[in-house]
């Protein structure tokens, strides 16, 4: 995990037209990096690339479909036709759709899957024979804290990030010894335009599970595994590493939290007709970093991790209890 100098280096960035995707390319810029940027929306990928450009920054863009195969080459064929290699493939693109499992029409599930999980894999199969031959490289995954949990309403996208959990992380493993990297970064709840974009079977504007995070906290998450790549990072504590240790010490309580409420703490009081959203065309709206539901003020996660803390401190001491009473 030595420390790599970023500076003139060439990332792809997929799912780069809005959210972590758009926020991740302007911050890998910001250090230094070339950029080829993608998704399938070729005018806010354009106002982007003015963005950059307008900051120093070396950027082309290559509208895509993480679906199509030929996309995904010709993306990765221009970004070596105009820079002569690529060094960093930063998969980001992704989507979901809000309902009941059993639900949900099978074509969410299997387009879901297409995108979050045969996308990535789709572009690290495209640029891992470039890395191999110049002997280093770095796929940097943009995962989410459900890759390691769960959540009521969004089971095929939980589903998907479990996926290329353990995809990557065997991927990891076959690539020891070539000098190419492979890292992940799980992503809290952030306010991203997924939640403009994400189908609902339910009626009601989407909203993410709280606490939500300003985007740019994954964003300069994406940065530091570039800089010590070859890590799975977690960037936040309380949606992210004290989440972690509850879900493993304490399975139950969070269960019985998300399966009490979870459901109903995904959803807005704002009527909303969506049911295909941005699954299988691109939409208008939610362009750019930020999306419709703001990051929770600090105040509020602070009282909440306070809450979480000694709601679980309170469990531990209740059973530890109940063993001593036992003995």
């Amino acid at each position: 995990m030595a420390r790599q100098d970023l500076k003139g280096k060439v990332a792809i960035v997929t799912g780069a037209s809005s959210g972590v995707g758009w926020q991740a390319a302007v911050r890998l810029g910001e250090a230094g990096v070339k950029l080829c940027i993608t998704a399938r929306r070729a005018e806010a990928l354009e106002k982007l690339r003015h963005e950059l450009e307008a900051k120093g920054v070396e950027c082309i863009s290559v509208p895509g479909d993480v679906t199509v195969q030929e996309d995904v080459e010709q993306v990765v064929r221009e970004c070596l036709t105009h820079y002569g290699r690529v060094d960093i493939l930063v998969n980001d693109a992704a989507v979901q759709s809000y309902g009941f499992f059993d639900e949900l029409p099978w074509e969410h599930l299997t387009r879901t899957f297409d995108i979050n999980v045969f996308g990535f894999m789709r572009f690290a199969r495209a640029v891992l024979p470039h890395f191999k031959a110049q002997g280093s490289g770095h796929i940097l995954n943009v995962q989410s804290m459900l890759s390691k949990g769960s959540a009521p309403l969004l089971a095929a996208y939980s589903a998907s990030k479990h996926a290329t959990l353990g995809w990557a992380q065997c991927l990891e493993m076959e690539l020891v010894g070539t000098g190419i990297q492979v890292s992940n970064v799980l992503v809290p709840s952030v306010a991203t335009n997924m939640f403009a974009h994400a189908p609902t079977m339910f009626g009601l504007a989407p909203k993410p599970v709280p606490p939500t995070y300003d985007t740019d906290v994954a964003a300069r998450a994406v940065v530091a595994c570039a800089l010590r790549p070859g890590r799975t990072v977690v960037p936040v504590f309380l949606g992210g590493r004290l989440l972690l240790w509850v879900n493993a010490l304490l399975p139950k309580l969070g269960k019985a939290l998300m399966g009490r409420f979870g459901a109903r703490m995904q959803m807005k009081d704002e009527p909303i007709t969506r049911p295909e959203g941005n699954l299988f065309h691109s939409v208008a709206q939610g362009v750019g970093p930020y999306g419709p539901v703001p990051p929770t003020p600090l105040w509020k996660r602070v009282s909440a991790t306070a809450g979480l803390l000694a709601l679980a401190g309170g469990v531990v001491l209740g059973v530890a209890g109940l063993a001593r009473a036992a003995r």
